[in-house]
Parts: structure tokens; C-alpha cells; sequence
């Protein structure tokens, strides 16, 4: 069946709530609303969990709601300001290496100042 041009597809549009469909909708708000402040703080948790593999996600949704989902990068509110760029290098290591000569290296690289606040 094809849809004429300016004609609605749903002539009598969506159909009315009953009283007890609004309420429910309602106390689930409610309860959501509730919520809020703890889930925030759960999501908070995680982004300063340096070792949690849901970090990312966790900075990316606070930064979301925060600034929009649409925000490319954040500037410091200076105009001369450019982005970061992060280059991903891959490190090959040679089959003689051991997983300690890396575990050493990695130790001793500077840390982030920012993780160090948690």
C-alpha cells in the first residue's frame, strides 16, 4: 500500500492514555527522578576508576550531558586554543622481550596529573 502525498499515514494520530496509563507513566517519572543523584554518582564513580573498562563511557555520557553531544573538543575559553591531538602508536616488541621489560617501562612513564586526584 502506498501513501498518498498530504494525506496522514495515522488519520486518528495516537491513541489517548487511559487515567491509569498516566499515572503509572507518572510514578515511573517519579521513580526515575529519584534516581537521579545516585546513578549520577555511580556514573561519577566510574569515570575516576582509572582501571574500569566502562571509564570511557563514563567520561563521554558526563561530557555529553554536560556540553552537548555534539561537542568535537573543549576549549579552555582562550581562542588560541587547538585541539588535542592523540597519536596511537603501536609498539612492536621483539619475541625475546618478556612481559617485564614492558610492565618496567610502562611503570615508569609519568603519570596523567589527573589521575592522580583520585
Amino acid at each position: 500500500m502506498s501513501f498518498q502525498k498530504g494525506k496522514s499515514g495515522n488519520p486518528q494520530g495516537r491513541p489517548k492514555q487511559t487515567t491509569e496509563q498516566k499515572s503509572q507513566k507518572e510514578e515511573f517519572q517519579t521513580l526515575l527522578r529519584a534516581s537521579t543523584i545516585d546513578a549520577l554518582q555511580s556514573i561519577i564513580q566510574i569515570a575516576n576508576d582509572r582501571y574500569s573498562k566502562d571509564r570511557f563511557n563514563a567520561c563521554k555520557f558526563i561530557i555529553e550531558k554536560a556540553y552537548g553531544a555534539n561537542t568535537a573538543f573543549l576549549l579552555d575559553g582562550s581562542e588560541e586554543s587547538a585541539p588535542i591531538v592523540i597519536e596511537v602508536v603501536p609498539h612492536k616488541m621483539d619475541r625475546n622481550e618478556d612481559d617485564k621489560a614492558w610492565e618496567a617501562e610502562w611503570n615508569s612513564a609519568p603519570e596523567n596529573e589527573d589521575d592522580n586526584d583520585s
